[in-house]
């Protein structure tokens, strides 16, 4: 018996990107018909104040398996990303934003893994960022690592494959980049078979970042209100 196509749902949250819009979706599709059996992308607009919208309707309808969800109004990553799982039908889920910040043939080296694996999950390679930023990116994840227990090298390396009846069934509660982390608490509590591979960063070349130093203390904060979360279920971490 033939094993089953490979059948990955691709969620792309955008918010005001109207440069990169368009050639991120088109290369996101033409990668795909390339090297997928069954894919579909899955575009969470979220209230875009430029013409990103628009944008996203008609590259959509002009690319076969692509549709559009519009949040109308920004709620936070977090917020897409579960709109994007939620109407996602495909086995796996595969956050790729449209800034491309990795290379889009690692899913080609994480695919083999799943034969073994539940899901396959990234550590940076190849990191270029200024200094001030990896140490504060290292000081977030040694902080998240320590209140979580978690076993994963990394905590926001942004490539991973997930399968979707694992995701769409979380008690999800952010609605910001803390989402990350939270994916992985639940993956090590319920013990899924992970892999990990090392995925080279790379640093957006056109558009504007709408990450902002601030950021990192909403994500304290959803941390602490993930910990609080999980005491009042009584689940110890």
């Amino acid at each position: 018996m033939s094993a089953s196509p490979f059948s990955v749902s691709v969620v792309v949250p955008i918010y005001n990107e109207v440069v990169l819009t368009e050639p991120s979706l088109r290369t996101i599709h033409a990668f795909l018909q390339q090297h997928t059996d069954d894919f579909e992308i899955v575009i969470v607009e979220s209230g875009s104040t430029d013409e990103t919208g628009a944008i996203c309707d008609r590259v959509a309808a002009d690319l076969p398996n692509t549709r559009v969800f519009h949040e109308g109004q920004r709620n936070g990553m977090g917020a897409a990303l579960r709109l994007g799982y939620e109407n996602a039908q495909k086995k796996y889920v595969w956050l790729v934003t449209v800034d491309l910040p990795f290379p889009l043939e690692a899913l080609t080296q994480a695919r083999p893994l799943l034969a073994t694996h539940d899901c396959v999950l990234s550590y940076r390679v190849g990191d270029k960022r200024s200094l001030p930023r990896l140490i504060q990116s290292a000081c977030y994840a040694t902080l998240v690592k320590t209140m979580l227990g978690l076993p994963m090298k990394s905590v926001n390396s942004a490539f991973k494959l997930l399968p979707r009846e694992f995701v769409i069934e979380l008690p999800l509660i952010s609605r910001g980049w803390f989402l990350d982390a939270e994916l992985l608490y639940w993956i090590a509590r319920k013990k899924l078979r992970f892999a990990e591979i090392g995925v080279p960063l790379i640093d957006r070349t056109a558009g504007q970042s709408s990450v902002t130093s601030s950021d990192w203390i909403k994500v304290i904060r959803e941390l602490l209100a993930f910990k609080k979360a999980l005491r009042k279920r009584g689940i110890a971490t």
